[in-house]
């Protein structure tokens, strides 16, 4: 806890605008009494469900002059362990997926709200969930998607919180600390140093802020990928390595891409090269998935998993020096950790690596 204090006191005290001494509600967070216990989550439904929906109109473009059409922005508040006298507002900074999802699944701020008389807001991203600016044709062409960028979303953002504090009259006043998570905590940290004003802190969780083309090695993140699964077992990266060439091998004319099919009991036959590269690229993610979501209790987040599932999912890797056909059998044992747990699954499909909550057209135009 004591480093995740430091960073956000950091970014307190490094952004220019802030206010010494350390505003209050900063100061809490160093003094937060959670448990130090590796449990499964609370269900989402039972302990994050209390919040009450609200949408704003937004101005589709907030830097230009040609576009005057307005769309509603949604999001929500859960304000019951707001104390309207020396409370705090937690600011959750949307990312790529629907607001209501990454609302359940944000365990941290529920656990120190009541500690820190805090209201809780989520500020859904505008182009996922229901904040679609251009409703059914938002991801129609590039001229309806010129307005998803992350400069956009941080000028909702703080019309959200400037709307806050004129409506709730309590809120005026009260201190403002963004939160976010993977690409949410880099709009937490940006949010921060462009609008430092607006807020007293931001707490940047798993936030790649400098992850951009020539500013890092490209190769770092799949390194780090890597070196998750070598932490679990050596021999569970060295199959993994191996696995590439032996689907390779096992697919090079019409009675392997049966075999590798049948074996993988995929939803969707491999016919071509083309289904092949598709494949290695659908395991290759869902490995990308598992070290994004290797949490020390069972979580219900991109799929259903089980407490420390990369561990899980080594278990069926320890040997990398088995024929090919042995290896196809773990690498199925090992997806089906991940795509089926719940014991649910008839087939195991492709087209799918995460909950349908994530906005993929959103996410694949802004990473490119």
């Amino acid at each position: 806890m004591g480093l995740l204090v430091l960073l956000l006191l950091l970014l307190a005290f490094l952004m220019p605008g802030v206010a010494i001494p350390v505003p209050p509600a900063l100061r809490a967070l160093s003094n937060l009494h959670l448990s130090t216990k590796f449990t499964s989550r609370p269900s989402a439904v039972t302990k994050y469900s209390k919040y009450s929906i609200h949408y704003l109109k937004q101005k589709v473009d907030h830097f230009g002059f040609k576009n005057d059409k307005h769309f509603n922005q949604r999001y929500l508040i859960a304000d019951q362990h707001w104390k309207k006298e020396g409370g705090s507002i937690l600011f959750y900074t949307g990312n790529e997926g629907d607001i209501i999802w990454f609302c359940n699944n944000t365990g941290f701020m529920w656990d120190v709200a009541e500690e820190l008389k805090a209201m809780l807001v989520f500020a859904e991203h505008r182009y996922y969930g229901q904040s679609l600016p251009f409703g059914a044709n938002s991801f129609k062409d590039s001229r309806h998607m010129n307005f998803l960028t992350s400069e956009q979303a941080l000028a909702d953002f703080a019309e959200l919180i400037k709307h806050l504090k004129k409506t709730i009259p309590a809120a005026k006043n009260q201190p403002f600390i963004a939160v976010g998570g993977s690409y949410g905590g880099m709009l937490a940290a940006w949010f921060r140093m462009k609008y430092p004003h607006m807020v007293v802190g931001a707490l940047a969780a798993s936030a790649p802020i400098w992850q951009f083309e020539d500013m890092v090695p490209c190769g770092v993140f799949m390194e780090i990928v890597t070196a998750d699964f070598r932490r679990s077992s050596p021999n569970c990266s060295k199959s993994i390595r191996k696995s590439w060439d032996a689907i390779h091998r096992l697919t090079r004319n019409s009675t392997g891409l049966n075999l590798v099919s049948e074996a993988l009991h995929l939803c969707t036959s491999l016919k071509n090269s083309q289904d092949v590269q598709h494949l290695k690229d659908w395991i290759a993610e869902t490995w990308v998935n598992l070290a994004m979501v290797d949490y020390p209790y069972e979580s219900n987040f991109l799929q259903p998993l089980p407490a420390w599932p990369i561990k899980v999912v080594c278990q069926h890797f320890k040997n990398p020096n088995v024929s090919d056909t042995e290896l196809l059998q773990n690498i199925f044992s090992a997806l089906n950790v991940y795509y089926n747990y719940s014991g649910q699954a008839k087939c195991l499909n492709m087209s799918e690596t995460s909950t349908s909550s994530l906005g993929s057209m959103g996410w694949s135009y802004q990473q490119w």
